[in-house]
């Protein structure tokens, strides 16, 4: 099965379990110089891994006693590995906070573009899945609302198609902003 709807009804487990597996799979994959695409025009950071027993300290050995790993701790090893592209919109404060963050000064390969205001596309693209819906990437969109989004996997054919017309639209959206 190349795609699969997740549910969240105002609960945090399947989202989270969802980014949290996605995620890893990107920290665990070779280098690779395919973009990972973030796209949301409301982002914010937000505790990500719950490594309270330290099961994560092996993909993120530079804060192995933190009890939890944010999501710009993680965008920012993800850079390490692969170049990240942030797509979001400057009028809103919070994403601009976001856009900000210290660690993306420190992060290697990670690049924030300014969406116009109208932009309301939200999703998460990588070379083997592509994750789209209503979920906004900040706290509340993965912790708290109701949301819906698709997984799609590059396991068969239509999961390639999909990822692979994601990426021309990503990267032709990517390529008009300045």
């Amino acid at each position: 099965m190349s795609s699969r709807d997740v549910w969240s009804r105002g609960g945090r487990e399947p989202l989270r379990d969802l980014l949290v597996g996605s995620l890893t799979s990107l920290l665990i994959h070779p280098e690779d110089e395919r973009p990972a695409y973030f796209s949301s025009p409301w982002m914010s950071d937000f505790p990500l891994f719950d490594n309270q027993f330290r099961q994560y300290t092996a993909l993120f050995p530079e804060q192995p006693d933190e009890p939890q790993v944010w999501f710009t701790g993680f965008l920012e090893m993800l850079s390490r590995k692969r170049p990240v592209r942030i797509i979001t919109v400057r009028e809103h404060k919070v994403s601009e906070r976001f856009a900000a963050h210290p660690r993306f000064h420190r992060a290697g390969k990670l690049e924030v573009r300014f969406a116009p205001t109208e932009y309301h596309e939200k999703g998460i693209l990588a070379p083997f899945f592509y994750i789209e819906g209503s979920m906004n990437i900040t706290f509340s969109g993965v912790n708290v609302r109701s949301e819906k989004v698709v997984f799609h996997a590059t396991d068969d054919t239509m999961g390639v198609e999909k990822v692979a017309r994601a990426y021309l639209e990503f990267d032709r959206f990517w390529g008009s902003l300045k």
